[in-house]
C-alpha cells in the first residue's frame, strides 16, 4: 500500500534514515522499528507535539486492539468478552517493588517492545516453501507527554537491551488509555 513502510535493514539504507529521531513537546527519542513492517492505523488526527513509543503484543490481541483502537488496561473487558490478564512477566518483576502492573507499557526502543517477551512470536508455516516462519507483532503509538512515568525494563536478567537508551529509561508507563494512540501496526518475520 501507498503508505506502507519497509524498515528492513535494505530499504532503511536506501532511504538513509537514522537510527533514532525526536519528537514531541518537548522533544523525546525514539528508535525506528529496524527489521520491520509498518502498517498505518487510521487517526482522526496527527498529534505532532506526542511522543513516539512501541508496544509489543501477542498476535491474538490485535483483533481487540484494532476494534478498540486503543491499548488495554489488565482489567478492562474487550469487545469480545475477554477479560485483559497481566502479563505473568512483570509480577514478579515489578510486584517485589510495590509496583502497579495494571498500566499500558510502551518503550520508545522496538529493540525493548520487540523482545520475545513481549512481542511472542507465532509460529507459521508457509505450505509451498515449507519453511516455518515466527512472526511477532507490535503496535507504534503516540502518548501525550507527561501522561506517562519514565522507569527501568523489568525484563529479568536483560541489560543494555538497546545501546542508545539507559536501562532505567526503557518503559514508559500510564494508568490512562486515552493519552495512548495507536497509528500502526508492526510486524516481523524471522
Amino acid at each position: 500500500m501507498e503508505y506502507d513502510t519497509c524498515y528492513c535493514v535494505h530499504c532503511h539504507g536506501v532511504r538513509g534514515d537514522a537510527m533514532y529521531y525526536e519528537r514531541g513537546i518537548p522533544s523525546k527519542v525514539y528508535a525506528l522499528p529496524i527489521g520491520w513492517v509498518r502498517f498505518p492505523l487510521k487517526v482522526r488526527n496527527a498529534y505532532p507535539q506526542y511522543h513516539v513509543a512501541y508496544h509489543g503484543t501477542k498476535s491474538e490481541n490485535l483483533k481487540d486492539i484494532l476494534l478498540t483502537h486503543r491499548l488495554l488496561i489488565p482489567g478492562d473487558t474487550t469487545p469480545s468478552g475477554k477479560i485483559v490478564n497481566e502479563r505473568k512477566f512483570h509480577i514478579p518483576a515489578c510486584n517485589q517493588f510495590g509496583f502497579n502492573t495494571k498500566q499500558i507499557f510502551v518503550s520508545p526502543s522496538i529493540l525493548y517492545a520487540g523482545n520475545p517477551t513481549y512481542a511472542t512470536p507465532k509460529k507459521w508455516y508457509d505450505c509451498i516453501s515449507r519453511w516455518v516462519y515466527n512472526a511477532s507483532v507490535a503496535i507504534q503509538v503516540w502518548i501525550r507527554p507527561f501522561s506517562y512515568k519514565v522507569g527501568r525494563h523489568t525484563l529479568a536478567g536483560a541489560y543494555g537491551i538497546d545501546p542508545f537508551f539507559s536501562d532505567d529509561t526503557l518503559e514508559w508507563s500510564t494508568t490512562n488509555r486515552w493519552d495512548v494512540i495507536p497509528y500502526g501496526l508492526l510486524v516481523k518475520i524471522s
